[in-house]
């Protein structure tokens, strides 16, 4: 067969009528893509799908329960041969040829005056996409790409006026959010600059340590999907809580100024020293690890939940203490909490503590942003997170990372 070029000519089917020949799934994906354009299709053939069925009930199509016969051709516009039977459909391929009719047969490429194409329809403007009846994926991808592409037009149109915030529902988290929100809106005060809130499935497991449970990736995967659906237009996180590896469409944009990336310690109220006889609580075996050396009598006890539940938990008598990230308090104003600091060399931070991180779409003007980013924390974050990956660490491996820039 010679390969052609089809010329796309849009014709106004709406007072042309149509006959497709066979009752099919592929027969009901061709009267539903006609049916954009054209009420005026007749369906001719002896058992029909359910939803052709419910198109003829409707009204929305004319439904004739027989054989086809020559006839049925004659005041057609456009045939379509849909038909498992390949007898029948080069039968009817020649009677349309003998009719003048333009014809589709499904079974046979070469037996087309014209394909159908792949259509994507936005208000006024309708694009029709075909690889001649050689490449059905490439049709489809191109297809998938197009849409994608007018997906993301329209966001970066809605991006100059309205930015959604994706944030878990913690309160620090809301308040880390904030604090990127109110960034944006002091750059660009005539942006409509909201948060969405969720709880991230890592959020709702709260009985068993994360490398048990799947890891980092279950505080974002809610956060991810809202972004790739649309429903926001960022995401903030604390870096120390990202995986390691981020989908290529969903980039890391930039990075606060580091806030204090030590670890701390912090007592029961009222109290002035730890009690041997308790637990210390702690959510990470890089933490684990380090609190055996500088405390090497005292029992270490996992313990989840937000700051604000875990502070409770110990205030209550459960812990002698707990081991948190100065960050998250010091945001929170609850500084005066802190009992101790550990050095870097003391108990060495997670990769990426005490940064937030901005992530959004790949593809969409983020010029809003533009100053957020900080350059030493970006230098010092991707350096303490390539370190980690290196080695194959994540939650699971008590990998830790802590970068300092010295003069360039």
């Amino acid at each position: 067969m010679k390969n052609k070029r089809y010329f796309p000519m849009f014709v106004d089917l709406s007072d042309k009528s149509i006959v497709v020949v066979g009752g099919g799934n592929i027969a009901t994906r061709r009267v539903k893509t006609l049916l954009s354009f054209t009420r005026n299709v007749t369906v001719i053939a002896p058992r029909i799908t359910v939803e052709l069925s419910e198109l003829g009930k409707a009204g929305q199509i004319q439904i004739l329960n027989r054989p086809v016969k020559r006839s049925d051709f004659r005041q057609a516009y456009m045939v379509i041969a849909a038909t498992n039977d390949r007898k029948l459909n080069d039968d009817i391929y020649r009677v349309c040829k003998e009719e003048g009719v333009y014809v589709n047969v499904s079974s046979d490429r070469e037996k087309c005056d014209f394909y159908f194409p792949g259509v994507f329809m936005k208000d006024e403007v309708v694009v029709g996409i075909t690889a001649s009846g050689l490449d059905h994926k490439k049709q489809k991808e191109c297809g998938k790409k197009l849409k994608m592409h007018w997906k993301r037009q329209q966001e970066n149109q809605t991006m100059k006026n309205e930015v959604v915030i994706g944030s878990r529902e913690s309160k620090l988290a809301v308040l880390q959010s904030e604090m990127v929100r109110d960034y944006i809106k002091k750059k660009n005060p005539d942006m409509d600059v909201r948060i969405l809130t969720m709880k991230t499935t890592g959020d709702k497991i709260l009985d068993r340590t994360l490398d048990k449970i799947g890891g980092k990736g279950l505080f974002v995967k809610e956060l991810d999907r809202a972004l790739l659906d649309g429903k926001s237009q960022l995401s903030v996180h604390s870096l120390k809580d990202m995986p390691m590896e981020v989908p290529k469409e969903l980039p890391l944009l930039a990075f606060s100024k580091r806030e204090d990336a030590r670890d701390v310690l912090v007592l029961p109220e009222g109290v002035k020293e730890l009690d041997p006889s308790k637990p210390l609580g702690c959510s990470s075996l890089r933490r684990t690890l380090q609190l055996k050396k500088l405390y090497p009598d005292m029992e270490v006890k996992s313990i989840r939940g937000n700051l604000q539940t875990r502070l409770r938990k110990l205030d209550e008598g459960e812990y002698a203490g707990l081991i948190l990230a100065a960050a998250g308090l010091k945001r929170l104003g609850l500084t005066d909490r802190i009992s101790r600091y550990f050095t870097p060399d003391e108990m060495i931070p997670a990769a990426g503590q005490g940064i937030l991180a901005v992530q959004g779409c790949e593809n969409r003007d983020y010029s809003f942003l533009e100053g957020y980013c900080d350059e030493d924390a970006w230098i010092c974050g991707n350096a303490e997170r390539s370190y980690v990956k290196y080695l194959n660490g994540g939650c699971s491996s008590p990998v830790a990372a802590y970068a300092e820039t010295k003069e360039d």
